[in-house]
């Protein structure tokens, strides 16, 4: 019988925005018996294979800078199974095990180059986790910088490179759910677990259990001592906190993005994305 290839995997995938309670949901997996590469050490949650998460990111600027047809496609998968085959030893190494049958990662940026990812796992198991857009507005992440290359390409790609912070942040995190949702529609049901932050915060357990069934993977103890720990209800809705002529300029941005991932608006908005 043929060895089974890297390529025949069907590793654990968070697809979300940063600052999105991923941090959160990529240790409750971890506590579930997944291995997706977070250490102690950085409380992140993110894969810590830097070779991995650096190629992540240059396939996702490559892909805001134009390369996206069949051909700069298959070249990038290529790229990132040659990154996937060592951070799966990686992995393998910080979980003291020979046996992966659960692994993944939770790497933001990773959002960005989904069609990457399926070209190259075509068994992949995504778990998207969504926040509502008004609250990243007020958040700083990697991808609202433009003083970094990534943050300046989907700037630039988003039409928010000279926009103030809270409405350029409000376009990336409208951007990157755009540009998911499209890619989500090239994927079969079964492969794809939709999670929202607020139903994380008011529902751990419940939510994470949903989880854990799309993975087939049993509940813990461990995890639900984790989320009994970390989870924190104050962080619902958090951009209320802020100037309500701001959160109204943010509406008036990106309230179709908000609309159709089902958060109201705030009476008397208008949306005009």
């Amino acid at each position: 019988m043929p060895k089974p290839t890297l390529q025949q995997d069907a590793p654990i995938v968070i697809m979300t925005r940063g600052h999105s309670g991923s941090r959160v949901l990529a240790w409750a997996l971890q506590h579930l018996g997944a291995h997706l590469g977070a250490i102690d050490a950085k409380p992140t949650g993110d894969i810590q294979d830097r070779r991995f998460t650096r190629r992540i990111k240059r396939i996702a600027i490559a892909r805001m800078n134009g390369a996206t047809d069949t051909r700069a496609t298959q070249a990038q998968a290529n790229a990132l199974l040659r990154k996937a085959a060592p951070c799966k030893k990686w992995i393998a190494q910080q979980s003291n095990t020979n046996h992966l049958e659960h692994w993944g990662w939770k790497f933001p940026e990773t959002i960005l180059i989904g069609p990457v990812v399926e070209r190259a796992f075509p068994n992949a198991r995504y778990i998207h986790l969504i926040r509502d857009g008004r609250d990243l507005a007020f958040k700083e992440h990697l991808t609202d910088d433009p003083s970094r290359k990534l943050g300046k390409a989907l700037l630039t790609c988003a039409g928010a490179l000279s926009d103030p912070p809270h409405i350029s942040a409000a376009k990336s995190w409208a951007y990157q759910e755009q540009v998911f949702r499209t890619f989500a529609q090239t994927i079969p049901a079964d492969r794809l677990c939709r999670v929202r932050f607020e139903e994380m915060v008011s529902q751990p357990t419940e939510t994470v259990q949903r989880c854990a069934d799309f993975l087939n993977l049993p509940m813990t103890g461990a995890c639900r001592d984790y989320l009994a720990d970390k989870i924190n209800p104050a962080k619902i809705a958090q951009h209320r906190e802020n100037d309500p002529a701001l959160i109204a300029q943010v509406e008036s941005i990106i309230g179709d993005e908000l609309t159709a991932n089902g958060y109201e608006l705030t009476a008397g908005s208008l949306a005009s994305t």
